[in-house]
């Protein structure tokens, strides 16, 4: 160090001005392009070269009132004009004294500290970077950054700043302030105004690890200090972002507050620059403050324009996104549809606008939970796109995209792959492969691939998505630690846990980095972490991170929002898993009280909560309300969903499991209200999926003769029913009914023929029972997915993927028994000196029952 001064003197306001001023007299035609640099070598060395001192020494023996304990850290980049710089310590200095309890300022500003003459920094202990300069910024008390170009700006880039920075903030006590040149400030007002997205992105160029600096022996060790003291780089990025990101927003703020003192807060500027401030606020998370800047927009514009322009509609759009976010659905679809009125009036159905606006209105349906609504706002978007600007346009393939999603969520997959396809194929011909929206593309398909059980052609959508947002968006942005969580679900349900945590803690590392801790992507990357840790088994870690994605889902969101529901839930099955079934049905009953406010009783996201809540009454022994409750999903997925969803076919098992085999139909008929035609055309139509699973068998196995015999049995039984399903509703009586009850699970009402089919399929042991299962592992509690199959050769199969060989088999001569236990929710298969676990998967297509039954008819016949 080279004297005890300094890191804590600094100089006075006149002192900047006397340097500023003898800077214009000895280079009146060059000053304004200097760099800080420049005046360095062209000024500030010259002045002190004969003493070799700095020009703070100087300066003190000819005007010492202007030295004294600095009261502001300047933080700037030398690549900066020099006039810049000073004018905006002049600027500052300026609004300090202006305040009531304004102190004389006092800049520490590195040109005049140091001695400009040698490298003061060159044999300066490790201790001095990590503990002495940080202490001495504490002493300070304030750090001033001198920030611009603010779309790019320089200090973001050195090592030296973001040190200087990333000190002041961790310093409690420390305040830190930045400032931009006027010019740049209103720069700034003016692209919140009119790119406000180009605001959020500045924050995702923070990346302290790509950081410079001029002299490699200071920049090795900032690195080492950050490494060893700071937490690492992902820390001091994370510290940086969230003071710019609060910056930001006190920015976009002041920009309103400001016209508003001019008297301006009636002028359709003053509503624009709202109606972008709010849209700042709603890209940071900032929902409620969103809504209020958005609602004083839409006020302005309404004295002006009489409810019918399109500014008017635009306030609405985004209110109506605004709801969306905060998951307000029904507030969302009221000011969408005041949009679509007024644009429909002023501009016509016949237009982008309108289409856009379907666009939203079929997102808000799909997010209630209503795809078929959803399903027809798409398609009227779609037509409306096509028809105004063409079949190639981005619009045209969003409108494929909101189709895909609805389907999606409908179940019916293919469909949803076609549709996201064609909106790839225009992505890449409109737009290119290396495309944010091309990648959002692949990122649907991939999760298509990933619903339908097809994790390796996921993972290949997922990979091909995650190229190109890092190439054209940055490792570090928001929308590439999407496609990392996405990545890492694929591995999670492949079964490769590890993996997928690896995956998960990338997206959750970005994601904090860029958006913050308090923002609720973050909460969706520790959930997703949450949930392979308990895949893991490993459940008091999966609820730590539950609980830290409720807290931030709760600050940001509200308690009542359905993604603070599905934290809710996912804690209760962590509870079910550790065997807290108090705690679990605590956590369950409370996300679905969330459920029903916010989503009603009629959403697949609340019946979904139904059933958890059923299968835990279940394993706790209580049958009659685990029925209420299974069948109340059950009512649900059918209405919402579909007969033939999975959903609806997993709370179709599970009730007839914990029921008992007839109460199913017979129940959810009288709940439903179904026609006895109607009931009819649903028994034909669960014989025609009977008859499929046994065609399918016949092709995969080899049939003997009499399965063969049993297949034409079924056939002649089918026919039978088809021409009885014909009959009118009412033939028969209560006793015949009664005489013919089910067995071995026939559902009530067919015909006798087909009960005896029943019986005998159930019997028969060439049944191709075929599917996903979870299976414990040997060592370990963690359950895996693995496709289960019976082989040619007595064995029970079963790997890692549907296709291919399975690696492992269990000899079915040799299992001693096969039972379900926890109250049906597993299979256990013992054989000598061990006993193999089962669960069921999420794309279980028969329950553990079936697979029960059908292990041990195979013993039988083995026997």
């Amino acid at each position: 160090m080279a004297d005890e001064h300094r890191l804590t003197d600094g100089v006075s306001v006149e002192a900047i001005k006397t340097f500023f001023a003898d800077l214009k007299k000895e280079f009146p035609d060059t000053y304004t392009e200097m760099t800080t640099e420049d005046a360095c070598k062209q000024l500030v060395v010259p002045r002190t070269r004969q003493d070799n001192c700095a020009y703070v020494e100087q300066l003190r023996k000819q005007s010492p009132e202007h030295v004294n304990k600095a009261t502001v850290f300047v933080s700037h980049a030398w690549r900066y004009k020099i006039a810049d710089v000073l004018n905006v310590l002049l600027e500052f200095a300026e609004e300090q004294a202006s305040k009531e309890d304004s102190q004389p300022v006092f800049f520490w500003f590195d040109l005049f500290m140091n001695n400009q003459n040698a490298n003061v920094t060159a044999n300066l202990p490790q201790e001095w970077w990590s503990t002495t300069f940080k202490k001495s910024i504490a002493n300070i008390g304030h750090v001033l950054l001198v920030l611009m170009p603010w779309r790019d700006p320089v200090p973001l880039t050195r090592a030296w700043c973001l040190w200087e920075i990333f000190c002041g903030i961790s310093n409690e006590g420390t305040e830190v302030t930045i400032q931009l040149p006027k010019s740049e400030e209103q720069a700034l007002e003016h692209t919140i105004y009119n790119d406000y997205k180009a605001v959020t992105d500045t924050l995702v160029r923070v990346q302290a690890e790509r950081a410079d600096a001029f002299n490699p022996h200071d920049k090795h060790m900032i690195f080492t200090a950050i490494e060893s003291w700071a937490g690492g780089f992902g820390a001091v990025n994370q510290a940086v972002k969230d003071q710019l990101r609060a910056w930001c927003l006190q920015k976009a703020v002041g920009a309103v507050e400001t016209m508003r003192a001019r008297g301006e807060d009636k002028t359709d500027a003053f509503a624009g620059l709202c109606g972008a401030v709010g849209s700042v606020l709603s890209e940071f998370g900032e929902h409620d403050k969103a809504i209020a800047y958005y609602e004083t927009a839409l006020a302005v514009y309404l004295r002006t324009e009489k409810e019918k322009g399109e500014n008017v509609a635009v306030s609405n759009n985004n209110l109506g996104n605004a709801y969306c976010s905060k998951g307000e659905y029904d507030r969302a679809i009221a000011f969408y549809e005041k949009d679509l009125a007024i644009t429909v009036e002023t501009l016509g159905e016949k237009h982008p606008s309108t289409a856009s606006t379907y666009n939203n209105l079929g997102t808000a349906y799909y997010s209630k939970g209503d795809f078929d609504k959803a399903i027809h706002y798409y398609k009227k978007a779609l037509a409306i796109t096509v028809e105004t600007l063409g079949e190639k346009h981005p619009s045209t393939a969003d409108s494929c995209v909101g189709l895909g999603i609805a389907y999606e969520k409908k179940g019916e997959l293919d469909r949803a792959i076609a549709f996201y396809e064609q909106a790839l194929a225009i992505m890449v011909e409109a737009l290119g492969e290396k495309h944010p929206n091309t990648a959002d593309t692949y990122n649907n398909i991939g999760s298509v691939y990933y619903s339908k059980g097809d994790y390796d052609r996921a993972i290949e959508c997922f990979d091909k998505a995650l190229a190109v947002r890092v190439e054209t968006l940055g490792e570090k942005h928001p929308s590439t630690a999407q496609t990392y969580n996405n990545l890492g679900g694929a591995y999670h349900d492949k079964g490769d846990y590890d993996k997928a945590i690896a995956l998960y803690e990338k997206a959750l590392a970005i994601t904090v980095e860029a958006l913050g801790e308090k923002h609720p992507s973050t909460a969706t990357s520790y959930n997703n972490l949450g949930g392979a840790y308990a895949r893991k088994g490993e459940y008091d870690k999966a609820i730590a991170c539950y609980e830290k994605a409720l807290a931030i889902y709760a600050e940001t969101l509200g308690e009542k929002h359905p993604s603070t529901a599905d934290t809710y839930n996912n804690l209760g099955a962590a509870y079910v898993d550790k065997g807290q079934y108090g705690k679990a049905i605590h956590h369950y009953e409370q996300a679905l009280a969330i459920k029903v406010e916010t989503l009603g009783e009629k959403h697949p996201s609340t019946a979904m909560t139904y059933f958890n809540i059923g299968l835990l009454h279940d394993t706790r022994g209580d049958k009659e309300q685990a029925c209420a409750y299974v069948q109340q999903a059950l009512d649900v997925f059918a209405t919402t969903l579909g007969p033939d969803h999975p959903n609806t076919r997993k709370a179709e098992r599970s009730l007839r499991r914990i029921c008992g085999g007839g109460a199913v139909n017979a129940q959810h008929a009288s709940t439903q209200h179904v026609s006895g035609s109607r009931l009819q055309q649903q028994n034909v139509l669960a014989h025609r999926h009977l008859l499929l699973r046994f065609i399918s068998s016949a092709v995969v196995y080899q049939s003997s003769a009499p399965q063969r015999n049993l297949l034409m049995r079924f056939l002649g039984a089918l026919a039978q029913v088809h021409a009885e399903a014909r009959r009118p509703a009412n033939t028969g009586s209560d006793g015949e009914d009664k005489k013919t009850g089910t067995g071995h699970g026939c559902p009530r009402g067919y015909s006798a023929p087909a009960r005896a089919l029943y019986k005998d399929a159930c019997k028969c042991p060439g049944e191709p029972l075929i599917g996903w299962l979870r299976k414990r592992g040997r060592r370990r509690a963690a359950f895996r997915p693995c496709w289960c199959k019976f082989d040619d050769d007595g064995h029970l199969a079963y790997g890692k993927c549907a296709s291919g060989t399975a690696k492992r088999r269990i000899p079915l001569s040799s299992v001693q028994s096969a039972e379900l236990a926890h109250g049906g929710e597993e299979l256990h298969v013992a054989v000598p000196g061990r006993t193999f676990v089962f669960r069921l998967h999420a794309h279980s297509d028969t329950s553990l029952a079936d697979w029960c039954t059908a292990i041990n008819n195979r013993i039988n016949t083995t026997t």
